[in-house]
């Protein structure tokens, strides 16, 4: 990753629901641990009510989902950094290739890297790696994100 520009991480719940346009009970993301203009690192610790969750696990949907809005989070503080009051809204385009090795267990925490591989106009590609507490790898992505302008 080039140089992390965040001064420290932001793990306040309210502070990342303004950074993203996702509102409970659909937030997927809990934190934002490092930041550069291509590349950042996310997380989210898995909580028995979420949405995706099922027999206990977070579903490969809800997997999907932490790395989709991993980027979102990753957009929405390059937003904040350039002064906008409210984040960009956006959505998955398209997905290259998605490969979820593990289905992680409440009380997980996700970590999630994401890297931009090239950005034009609305369309972003970007790849993805997401692991668990212990540095097993849980899923990558390699998906095209579209920001509604």
């Amino acid at each position: 990753m080039t140089e992390n520009i965040l001064q420290e991480p932001i793990l306040d719940a309210l502070r990342i629901t303004q950074l993203i346009p996702q509102k409970p009970p659909f937030v997927m993301v809990d934190s934002l641990y490092e930041y550069s203009h291509l590349a950042g690192k996310m997380g989210f610790t898995i909580p028995a009510d979420n949405i995706l969750v099922q027999n206990g696990r977070f579903s490969e949907p809800g997997v999907i989902e932490h790395m989709a809005q991993s980027m979102s989070l990753h957009r929405g503080y390059r937003g904040f950094l350039a002064g906008l009051e409210k984040p960009e809204t956006g959505f998955i385009g398209s997905i290259k290739s998605v490969e979820v090795l593990i289905l992680p267990k409440i009380g997980t925490r996700l970590t999630t890297y994401v890297d931009i591989q090239h950005e034009i106009k609305n369309v972003t590609m970007v790849t993805a790696r997401t692991e668990d507490e212990n540095g097993n790898i849980i899923a990558t992505s390699d998906m095209r994100t579209v920001t509604v302008i």
